[in-house]
């Protein structure tokens, strides 16, 4: 998009949005949701356009006819970010991309910088994934009689799940043990993950269960680039449990957790929660097509 002189690039899909770009986006979602103006799906897009074009350099200019362009142009490109659904507005989000790579929490002393996953689950290992997948669901499921209980469970679900991805970064002397750059997924309790999670911007919480909800879906239906060739793990999920609208697709990876650990195809149930998700994957996939070639050899 062009503006004085200067080529500005603008995104169009979300593997293109910028880290400022998201986080703003997850602030307006969260002014929308918290607030009792009548959003419409034009004012967010228009409030999303402005956002993009200010961390672009580009300030207000509410009496530049110019400027007033721009950002009806770029609004109305944003049909892929924003969709009105029956249950209201709909910030939609479908990449792995990590775009929220770190949280900082506390103040003063207190003050602490959180890493999280990287971006396509690179650093996931199983037993972070089996356990995030619980919270998951429990956020997309909560129990609870009134709308009371089912709001403060699914908050106890979200900030359980914020606290177990986000976690501090491993010193030298640890990683040497773990070969992990964040402290092991179980260095702390249940209790402590919630604590660290409360700690967070809602709009954080929201943005790191929606890119969770997303590597659910992209694991059971995209590709992945492992050592340089694409590997998908769809024909794994070719029969998955049907899911509910508005659901991540945690069901029928919830289950294939469930089993595997049960299997101690890595050694001991410890090991296996130790090993990195996409290498759990791997194995699964290559036993899969073991299985594949044994049986059309039989026909």
């Amino acid at each position: 998009m062009f503006n004085k002189n200067r080529y500005i690039t603008l995104p169009e899909d979300w593997d293109e949005l910028t880290e400022a770009d998201w986080q703003e986006l997850l602030k307006i979602r969260h002014m929308v949701a918290t607030t009792d103006h009548q959003w419409t799906v034009e004012d967010v897009r228009i409030e999303s356009a402005r956002a993009m074009l200010r961390s672009r350099g580009v300030r207000q200019q509410l009496n530049n006819p110019q400027w007033l362009l721009l950002v009806s142009q770029l609004a109305e490109s944003l049909t892929w970010l924003w969709q009105q659904t029956d249950d209201g507005l709909s910030l939609v989000y479908r990449s792995t991309q990590q775009l929220i790579p770190v949280v900082t929490i506390g103040n003063g002393k207190e003050r602490q910088t959180l890493v999280g996953p990287l971006s396509h689950g690179e650093d996931l290992t199983f037993g972070e994934f089996r356990q995030a997948i619980q919270h998951l669901k429990a956020y997309e499921s909560p129990a609870g009689q009134t709308e009371a209980d089912r709001a403060a469970y699914r908050t106890t679900a979200l900030c359980a799940l914020a606290g177990l991805l986000y976690r501090r970064e491993a010193t030298p002397e640890e990683y040497r043990q773990c070969h992990q750059r964040r402290v092991p997924y179980d260095w702390d309790t249940l209790e402590e993950k919630i604590r660290r999670g409360r700690q967070m911007k809602p709009w954080q919480l929201w943005g790191i269960y929606a890119w969770l909800a997303y590597f659910c879906e992209a694991l059971t239906t995209s590709t992945f680039m492992i050592d340089g060739e694409e590997v998908s793990f769809a024909p794994l999920f070719e029969h998955p449990t049907p899911k509910k609208e508005g659901e991540s697709a945690g069901g029928s990876l919830q289950q294939i957790c469930l089993t595997l650990a049960e299997s101690h195809v890595f050694g001991t149930a410890r090991d296996v929660d130790r090993t990195p998700l996409l290498t759990v994957m791997q194995k699964l996939l290559m036993d899969y097509q073991t299985l594949m070639k044994l049986k059309k050899k039989k026909i």
